[in-house]
């Protein structure tokens, strides 16, 4: 089977499956604890690519990975995957997963970087007019990063704006390089 049908395949059966159940909302928050996991330990993959660990530890520690007590839509995906030895495509199903349902909600996923922490009402304005251009509702990530030195850096669904200090001093010196070729 194509790998990347694999992970299309097993999320959008677990997408309906935790429809039908109901626990939709949880599995979610469950899959998205498994990605944060697999950026947090890098050793998570290599474990559970382990042909000889059993199955029974490479549930243990995905339902720990899950954030411990599971719904049982996410117990009986996990021990479908592991009956189909799956378990290695867990990321990609997860984020596959992830992705089907902030579509089904109409959820478009954020960053804001900024220099300093920003005050609450400067961010609910910025969520707020992002819900109105998109008629959905935003999940954001929030970083703090020095390096741009002020103003901020804020990303939708793969469209990016970047009014930070750094990004107009880029800018200008690249306008300012592009002026210097032509003059000599």
């Amino acid at each position: 089977m194509n790998t990347g049908l694999i992970p299309v395949r097993y999320a959008t059966a677990l997408l309906d499956f935790a429809n039908v159940s109901n626990e939709l909302d949880r599995v979610y928050t469950e899959a998205k604890a498994v990605t944060q996991s697999y950026f947090q330990f890098n050793e998570l993959r290599t474990v559970l690519d382990n042909p000889v660990l059993a199955s029974a530890e490479k549930r243990k520690i995905i339902i720990l990975s899950a954030g411990g007590k599971v719904s049982k839509s996410f117990e009986r995906f996990l021990d479908l995957i592991l009956e189909n030895n799956r378990e290695n495509h867990l990321h990609e199903i997860a984020l596959k997963f992830i992705a089907l349902y902030r579509k089904q909600k109409n959820i478009h996923y954020g960053k804001l970087t900024t220099a300093s922490v920003v005050d609450a009402s400067t961010e609910k304005r910025l969520m707020t007019m992002v819900e109105n251009t998109t008629g959905g509702t935003i999940e954001m990530e929030k970083i703090i990063d020095p390096e741009i030195l002020g103003g901020f850096m804020f990303e939708v669904d793969f469209v990016r704006w970047d009014a930070s200090v750094s990004g107009q001093l880029r800018r200008i010196r690249q306008e300012y390089v592009e002026k210097n070729k032509k003059t000599v």
